[in-house]
């Protein structure tokens, strides 16, 4: 099956029938400023950061809010995932920081025709695990 991304055993794209339509990925170098009173700040590096990770997109019905659901489900598992993309590249783990969900359209049972979803993750490197 083609895929845009996976994330664990969580599938991302068309033949999932969850795709994301966007990919923000944000890679720090590590600086900060250490303020001087009478002076500009003095850069120092404390090494690089975690790279983090914000996937976004939308998703219709109840097969939407299941997805949805599934991702809650391995974020509450509270657990590094790895992450790979669709033409093989693996990313490394990933943990689930946040994910989030705005509901338009709503029917009277309480299905969403039209979800957009949020997906935050983190870098997870850990020397233990």
């Amino acid at each position: 099956m083609r895929q845009q991304m996976a994330l664990g055993e969580f599938v991302f794209g068309l033949a999932s029938g969850f795709p994301y339509e966007r990919l923000e990925r944000k890679t720090t170098g590590g600086w900060v400023d250490l303020d001087i009173i009478s002076s500009k700040p003095l850069s120092h590096n404390t090494g690089q950061g975690l790279e983090s990770l914000r996937l976004t997109g939308k998703a219709q019905l109840e097969a939407g809010m299941q997805k949805l659901d599934e991702l809650r489900e391995l974020a509450n598992k509270r657990q590094p995932y790895t992450l790979v993309d669709g033409i093989g590249r693996v990313w490394g783990r990933w943990r689930i920081d946040a994910v989030s969900e705005q509901q338009t359209r709503v029917l009277d049972d309480g299905t969403a025709t039209l979800l957009e979803w949020t997906l935050e993750l983190q870098e997870f490197v850990n020397a233990t695990g």
